[in-house]
């Protein structure tokens, strides 16, 4: 094997001298950089949560008065009752005393099985559309007010009399429950 000239040595030298370069770069000089990056990175994501965090502690007292107003509110959409049995009659005897009002014949009434807190009511009975009308008035416009899961309207006699009424009107109706105030 022969040895190398001068040149050659030189130039193995600088090839060996950037290797050892690149990787001290690779190996020490990178990762030192990458963890500034990732530092300064973490601490713009920690500023901007600092600052989100300071814009929710601000609103708090505006969040804490919507509650309360929300509070307020409970009473007119939700049902106090002890249970949902007692909650239910009182639904069956609301639409009784609507259908009363408005002049609809009754044809039945009874109780809905909805769960999950909530009592509801079903009831069937003849209206012509003014009384409909009426008791959808009487039963939106009253609190607590009601959420009516269904409304079916059956107006057979209007192909034999060419009149829209009397109808057959089938009202479901639903509320969340609140426990009762203790007497």
């Amino acid at each position: 094997m022969r040895s190398l000239s001068a040149r050659e040595r030189k130039a193995v030298a600088i090839l060996l001298l950037l290797a050892v370069l690149a990787a001290v770069q690779i190996l020490i000089v990178g990762p030192f950089i990458a963890g500034f990056a990732e530092r300064a990175e973490r601490r713009i994501r920690l500023t901007e949560q600092f600052q989100a965090n300071q814009r929710l502690i601000a609103s708090i007292p505006r969040l804490r008065r919507a509650a309360e107003r929300q509070q307020a509110d409970l009473h007119s959409f939700t049902l106090a009752s002890r249970n949902e049995a007692t909650a239910a009659t009182m639904l069956q005897d609301r639409l009784l005393k609507a259908v009363d009002v408005v002049g609809g014949e009754l044809r039945s009434n009874e109780e809905a099985s909805i769960g999950n807190g909530s009592a509801g009511a079903r009831v069937s009975a003849q209206l012509d559309l003014a009384q409909l009308s009426k008791l959808l008035a009487i039963i939106q416009d009253t609190p607590p007010y009601l959420s009516i899961d269904a409304l079916s309207i059956n107006a057979d006699q209007a192909l034999i009399s060419r009149k829209l009424e009397p109808m057959d009107v089938a009202l479901e109706v639903s509320i969340p429950l609140r426990p009762a105030a203790p007497r």
